[in-house]
């Protein structure tokens, strides 16, 4: 062992070398708190909500836009603490949603996106994306929850407003302006599907055909506004007897109305078109001199279709057999119903 006392330049030296260390480790110490500095700064300058939990469900971290516009406290309230703490806040049905999509997460590893709601500080519910992800240490252990908040509901009303205006847009493509019936172009549709549905379902549906007796006469004699008003009238009573899911009302031109609906037993039909033709005398509407009746009319063509050889004319086929039904009633004269059974 050496008792060499150490020279006065080696301890200058050794001084030296610790200085310098020492200002290095100064120097570090003031990047590393720059740093945390300047990640604090952008952590709570990014609007969007960000919080992290360790693995136990406690907060851990979390930015101003958490605290101010989730919570409404100071993040010194909410370090140290789980979503059950904060009963005024959260309301404990949100909380347990929140601790089992936290669970869920922890089984199984990785990153989480579900939207939900969200009550903020001001006791509004909002919605809200979460995205989410496991914090792993170098070791492979989850050591808790990364995540951050998306406000979307600006963003889901401006969905939801545009599904009503599409929805109305739709409505107004298949439905006459007047009446509020579907239209001609909705009826070929819906005329198809019904046939298609006989041969593949084996369903019985009836087609109804009717059309307002002398209408012409009635224009000509009051005009075309109480033409109009009487249109709507007798579009309503229709409409009254087509309220099952499966039951459609049309307005196909001029004073022409369709009914399509199902029917399980087939005398029932012919029941059934004979209480709208009287519903409609009994609205009573004066109708113009005719010789029938002193009220507005109609007369109906009815064809139940059991069965019905289906081709790409199938449909033009069973309009043109329920037409000359409804010309039949009129041959015959009017304010009544022919009827056939397709079997």
């Amino acid at each position: 062992m050496s008792n060499t006392k150490p020279t006065y330049e080696m301890l200058e030296e050794k001084i030296k070398f610790l200085e310098t260390k020492a200002f290095l480790a100064n120097s570090l110490q003031e990047m590393v708190e720059l740093n945390h500095s300047f990640l604090t700064m952008l952590f709570d300058t990014i609007p969007n909500p960000i919080f992290y939990k360790d693995k136990n469900g406690i907060y851990q971290h979390c930015n101003d836009a958490f605290s101010k516009t989730i919570l409404g406290i100071s993040k010194k309230d909410i370090i140290g603490k789980s979503l059950y703490d904060f009963p005024d806040e959260i309301p404990k049905e949100l909380a347990d949603i929140y601790n089992q999509k936290d669970q869920e997460l922890f089984i199984n590893t990785g990153t989480q996106y579900y939207e939900g709601k969200v009550q903020c500080f001001d006791k509004v519910v909002r919605d809200y994306k979460f995205y989410k992800a496991t914090f792993v240490a170098e070791n492979g252990e989850v050591q808790g929850i990364v995540g951050t908040m998306l406000d979307v509901s600006e963003y889901n009303k401006i969905l939801e407003e545009l599904k009503i205006k599409n929805d109305a847009l739709d409505k107004l493509s298949i439905t006459d302006p007047l009446t509020q019936l579907y239209n001609r172009r909705y009826f070929n549709g819906i005329l198809k599907d019904k046939i298609s549905l006989l041969t593949r379902n084996d369903q019985v549906f009836a087609f109804m055909f009717i059309d307002i007796d002398f209408f012409k006469n009635y224009n000509d004699t009051f005009g075309h506004k109480k033409g109009d008003i009487a249109l709507e009238d007798v579009a309503h009573t229709i409409q009254s007897f087509a309220l099952r899911p499966t039951d459609y009302a049309f307005r196909i031109g001029g004073e022409e109305f369709c009914i399509l609906f199902n029917v399980s037993e087939i005398d029932k039909a012919t029941e059934f078109a004979k209480k709208l033709i009287k519903k409609v005398e009994d609205l009573k509407i004066q109708a113009a001199p005719n010789g029938i009746s002193k009220f507005l009319t109609v007369s109906a063509g009815l064809c139940v279709f059991k069965d019905i050889i289906c081709d790409e004319n199938c449909a033009n086929k069973a309009f043109e057999k329920v037409d000359k039904l409804l010309y039949t009633s009129k041959q015959n004269g009017r304010n009544q119903i022919t009827c056939e059974i397709n079997v």
